[in-house]
């Protein structure tokens, strides 16, 4: 009996590496706008305490201070914005990644359901083709039998 031998099986293996690829690259994706997230967070915290201790110290001292503070948080806030530009990019880019996911999934389970059907239409064929061998194996015993019968009168 031949071996069960689907022709689209090459497409589903391709399709699954791809969404193999894309689940990888999901994950990257989803690491790095972390990473962006936690710098956002962290030059936040980092202007918020050193704003907290510019208010902490005496008037004389603080007025020096601030102009230097100013500048400092000028910089940092040009830096948030880059991050939060950056973060914005990276999510445009994981939902755009996530899409062609879904859509290479979508075609997975297409696949997967068209193989499975080809399998049952398989097993079919080749029930019925087992089915009419017994027939013939039977229908060749009467026969004989029969032949036997009437040789023997």
């Amino acid at each position: 009996m031949k071996r069960f031998k689907w022709k689209l099986e090459r497409v589903l293996d391709i399709k699954r590496q791809r969404e193999r690829a894309l689940r990888h690259a999901l994950f990257m994706l989803a690491q790095e706008i972390a990473q962006v997230q936690e710098a956002i967070l962290e030059r936040r915290t980092r202007l918020r305490m050193v704003l907290e201790e510019l208010a902490g110290r005496s008037l004389a001292d603080r007025i020096a201070e601030q102009a230097v503070f100013m500048q400092f948080a000028g910089v940092e806030e040009t830096a948030i914005r880059r991050l939060q530009a950056r973060r914005h990019e990276l999510d445009q880019t994981r939902a755009e990644t996530q899409q062609r996911f879904l859509e290479v999934r979508a075609a997975c389970k297409m696949l997967v359901r068209l193989r499975e059907e080809a399998y049952r239409a398989y097993l079919r064929e080749v029930g019925g083709r087992e089915q009419a061998l017994l027939d013939e194996s039977a229908h060749v015993a009467y026969a004989r039998r029969q032949a036997d019968v009437v040789h023997a009168v």
